[in-house]
This record gives structure tokens, C-alpha cells and sequence, in this order.
């Protein structure tokens, strides 16, 4: 076989396409998923890592003193809610915000109960912790990471759709909210000589109820592990709680049974679905669906499972070439132009990689891809933020129980904002 260098110095053989190339196709899509799941955790690990890096207590200076003064302020907010308050009457009182670092240390005094009696810690404190201590009513599950300076906001995780909802704060446990089902009806051109304008279509606003759920967990530590221990047992709670709420609420505001938890987005059956031609899931259809989502309620981002995503990178024509990045040694949602989220929360329509062949085409019904404007789509509900507190009533001679929980919830907004692929016919 003849071959040249082409000015790149890549071996190319004589009907033009690169050796590399010919390499590259041979890439499975089971090989894609196991590129795209090493690069999602890889992206992680290194959010964890400028996480803790960025952290106000390890910074200190005047990105410490601010985030001591934003994180008093939200004190008084959630003391303020927890007290029976409503979130639209909070103002904040700036001459008698907690004293941050007389709260830390009475925080960490208190992380010996178990060791030492609640009450005799409670009277070792000194004028300041004193103060702190019944100004930021830590008797009354207050705990507060932002105040320990342990973390202002969690890093969006490359698994999240999160960031992508919009965000509604309520302050009781059951609301009502408005749906407008179409905003262009709600006025219109008229005489000028009318002194009045004419009503909207009938229903057109609709007001539906909604309301949040509780999440909740324990931990339970052993009083010897609290004497010997030489770790940071409070940090480790709140970053280990915050996890866990952070990666339940991601996969019940997509997939949640409305059970007990937020219905999901999927669940709720609200937004249009599309389905394939037939059995298949080919480049055309993908393209079709993205591109035909409605881009009048904004930016169009596409979320699909981690192996619909690797089904459609190793998709090749009738010479081998790969539809979509040909000529990327590898390739991932960060090489795309287009706006797509991978969450393994949703379902593999390609069961591990073994169906869409075929041999195995998919199931008829089967959940593709979700694409559409999720501001406008699907609203999360805030309503009690991150709380943790010392469980006296459940501890015992042993053990020391910490619990902590949140209040939220999620709805469809505006069910035309977003649409759903699934397997045809």
C-alpha cells in the first residue's frame, strides 16, 4: 500500500483518510461510556478539590470577614423562618449580627457533648460564645455550615441539573402558584377608542397548589470515637450531609415519585414527547429533535444518561466516519457545541450498552433525551435550608446522635418549555 506524511506528519494512506482515524473508529460505544464516566469523575474530584480549596475559613482575610457577614445575615433568616416567619417579612438587623468566630468556637465546644455534659459545656462558655449562642439559637437546631466558614455555595457537579431549574422560595409547607399556559394571549392590539381592554382566553391562568417535602437523616458516633478522634468530625458531618441531600434532591427532581419527595420532571408527564421513526435511534433523529425545540422561553439544553450520549458519539456512516466528533482521539459533552448535560439519574434506554443494535433494537417507549429551556420548564422550591442538630433525646451511654434535614419540593412551570424524545413507533 502506498503512504505519505501529510503536513501534519500523520501517516495517511492512499485513499486519503489518516491511519489514526481508521484506529479511532474502532472505539465501541461501551468504550465511550467507560471515557465519559472517567472524565465525569475526574471533573468531580477536581470541583471537590477547588470546593475545599475555596472554602472562607481556609482563605481567611476579607474573603473570611465577608463571608462571616453574608453567612450572620442568612442566620437571622433561617432563625427568623424557623420561628414561624414568613421569608417576604425577614429584615435583617446589621447592628446585632452573631459574632462568627465566638460562634465557631462555641460550635466546636459543643461537638464534645458526649464527652462532657451539654449543660456543663454550655456554662464553660465565656461572655462571647454566651452571646453568640443565644443570638444565633443554637439550642434550637441551628447549626450553620456558611457561619463555620465551611462552604457558601456547593460547586455544581458535573451530574447535576440543578443549576439549569429555575427557583421559587416559599415560606410555608403547602402554596399555590400560577401557571400561564399562553403568555401571548394574556393582552392584544385593540381600538384605541375602547375604554377598556378585553379579557384573556378563559383558564388560560391557572392557579395550582403544590408543597414540599422533608429530608431527613441521622448520624450516630460512637462517644469513644469522639474522645480519641483528631479529625474534624464537625466538617466532615456537614459535607457528608450536604452531599447526600444534594445528590437525593438531583435525582428526585428529575425522577422523584412525588412519594415522600418532589415529582420529578419525567415523572410528572408534562412536557410534549416525540418518538422516533422506529426502533432506532439514529444521528437524524437527534438532530431533528435538538434543533425543533422551542428556543422562544430561551437557551435549549439537552440531558440525557452518560450511554444514550456514548450510543450517539460511536454512531459511524457507511465508511466508518464518526457522525458526530470524527477525528477526536476522544469525545465528551465538554467537546460539543451544544449545550448537553449527562446525569446517570435518568434511564439507560441502552440497558448497559446492550440494546440499540440490530440484534436488540431499544423498547418502544423508552426514554431517549429531555431538551428544552429548564428556567422556565421546571421550578425548584425552597423552603428550609440545610439544618443540623444534637439529637439529645437519642443519645445514649455509647453513642451521640447528630440529625439533619430540609425542607423543599419541585413542579412544572411551563410544560410547552420542554419536550421529551422517546423510542418510536
Amino acid at each position: 500500500m502506498l503512504v505519505r506524511r501529510n503536513c501534519a506528519g500523520c501517516i495517511v494512506t492512499e485513499d486519503g483518510h489518516e491511519r489514526r482515524r481508521r484506529h479511532h473508529r474502532q472505539l465501541s460505544s461501551r468504550q465511550y461510556a467507560a471515557l465519559v464516566t472517567q472524565q465525569q469523575a475526574l471533573q468531580q474530584a477536581l470541583d471537590q478539590v477547588k470546593k475545599e480549596m475555596d472554602a472562607p475559613l481556609l482563605r481567611g482575610g476579607s474573603d473570611l470577614k465577608d463571608n462571616d457577614i453574608k453567612a450572620a445575615v442568612e442566620l437571622q433568616r433561617r432563625a427568623f423562618l424557623f420561628k414561624g416567619g414568613n421569608d417576604f417579612d425577614f429584615k435583617p438587623d446589621m447592628d446585632n449580627l452573631v459574632d462568627a468566630k465566638a460562634y465557631r468556637s462555641a460550635v466546636r465546644k459543643l461537638m464534645q457533648v458526649g464527652i462532657e455534659s451539654k449543660a456543663k459545656i454550655i456554662r464553660s462558655f465565656d461572655e462571647y460564645e454566651r452571646k453568640a449562642f443565644d443570638a444565633a439559637s443554637l439550642d434550637s437546631a441551628m447549626f450553620s455550615p456558611e457561619m463555620l466558614g465551611i462552604e457558601v455555595n456547593c460547586i455544581v457537579e458535573c451530574a447535576e441539573l440543578l443549576d439549569l431549574y429555575g427557583s421559587v422560595t416559599v415560606g410555608k409547607s403547602t402554596f399555590m402558584y400560577p401557571q400561564v399556559m399562553d403568555y401571548g394571549a394574556i393582552g392584544q392590539y385593540d381600538c384605541d377608542a375602547k375604554c377598556d381592554a378585553e379579557y384573556g382566553p378563559e383558564g388560560n391562568i391557572q392557579y395550582k397548589s403544590g408543597n414540599v417535602s422533608d429530608f431527613r437523616g441521622v448520624f450516630c458516633l460512637v462517644r469513644k470515637v469522639l474522645a480519641e478522634a483528631n479529625y474534624d468530625l464537625l466538617s466532615f458531618m456537614y459535607q457528608a450531609a450536604t452531599r447526600s441531600y444534594r445528590i437525593n434532591r438531583n435525582r428526585a427532581l428529575m425522577v422523584g415519585d412525588g412519594v415522600n419527595e418532589p415529582k420529578g420532571w419525567l415523572t410528572a408527564d408534562c412536557f410534549t414527547k416525540l418518538r422516533t421513526g422506529g426502533t432506532s435511534f439514529t444521528h437524524i433523529d437527534f438532530r431533528l429533535f435538538f434543533a425543533s425545540a422551542p428556543v422562544e422561553y430561551g437557551p435549549v439544553t439537552a440531558v440525557m444518561h452518560q450511554n444514550t450520549f456514548a450510543y450517539l458519539a460511536a454512531l459511524t456512516d457507511s465508511v466508518g466516519r464518526f457522525f458526530f466528533g470524527d477525528g477526536l482521539m476522544t469525545y465528551s459533552p465538554n467537546d460539543v457545541r451544544e449545550n448537553i448535560r449527562i446525569s446517570n439519574c435518568l434511564p439507560d434506554p441502552t440497558a448497559g450498552l446492550t440494546k440499540g443494535s440490530t440484534a436488540n433494537p431499544f423498547t418502544t417507549g423508552d426514554f431517549l433525551v429531555a431538551a428544552g429551556s429548564w428556567g422556565q420548564a421546571y421550578y425548584m422550591v425552597n423552603k428550609r435550608p440545610l439544618w443540623i442538630e444534637q439529637w439529645e433525646g437519642q443519645s445514649s451511654a455509647w453513642c451521640v446522635k447528630y440529625q439533619f434535614g430540609a425542607e423543599d419540593g419541585g413542579f412544572t412551570a411551563c410544560c410547552p418549555a420542554a419536550r421529551i424524545l422517546t423510542v418510536g413507533p
